[in-house]
């Protein structure tokens, strides 16, 4: 049965390469990266309005460019050996084409498949085709 593990964005670039390495060590099959972050950084909300609705997992768009980083980073360390799920921040082709350029092997979605309906995805692959 094949094993993954997920990990988030909010990693350091240090971490996310250990995390490649331990994944490796003992022969997981893959990194699904990456999941919700804490980070509230970039978000054009006020600030006032984002803190009253609380801490909790942020998805979607801004994940993506730092999604995009980690798999670049995960792709690097761990060569051909892994299989990389990228998810976070992928709404359009060009977002899908970028995070598979970036090394992902497979694709996740999830945010953008609940805004953009039940042809999201449809949408996705006939435009990479």
């Amino acid at each position: 049965m094949p094993l993954l593990v997920k990990i988030a964005p909010d990693l350091s670039d240090d971490d996310v390469l250990a995390v490649a390495d331990l994944a490796m060590a003992p022969g997981l099959d893959g990194i699904i990266a990456t999941n919700t972050t804490i980070s509230r950084a970039g978000l054009r909300s006020d600030a006032a309005k984002v803190e009253a609705i609380g801490a909790g997992g942020l998805s979607g768009r801004p994940l993506t460019a730092r999604a995009n980083d980690v798999m670049r980073a995960l792709r690097g360390r761990v060569g051909d050996d892994l299989t990389l799920i990228g998810v976070g921040g992928i709404t359009t082709p060009a977002d899908a084409r970028e995070r598979l350029e970036a090394g992902a092997t497979l694709l996740q979605g999830y945010t953008a498949f609940i805004y953009e309906g039940p042809w999201w995805p449809r949408s996705i692959a006939s435009a990479l085709g």
